[in-house]
């Protein structure tokens, strides 16, 4: 495969990855009082953001992969176009 194809197939790849809705920040509104946490909230909610945590470093994780597998990939030049 090219480099042109490659570029292609993750652009593709990209397309296809849905939004995401991270829990981490869902529960940081939910437990947010007059712009301060609601520290007792948040112990009683503890295994939900024991999963939250999880989540959100999962996904930052997959994120910088992504974004290491896309700094490799290198530009083609103007003249050519994709």
């Amino acid at each position: 495969m090219n480099e042109a194809e490659y570029i292609e197939r993750a652009i593709h790849a990209l397309k296809q990855v849905p939004p995401k809705s991270l829990l981490i920040i869902e529960l940081a509104n939910r437990f947010t009082k007059n712009g301060e946490l609601d520290y007792d909230g948040l112990t009683a909610a503890q295994p939900e953001v024991n999963t939250a945590i999880a989540e959100a470093k999962m996904y930052g994780a997959h994120t910088l992969v992504a974004v290491d597998t896309l700094k490799r990939v290198e530009a083609i030049p103007a003249d050519v176009g994709p």
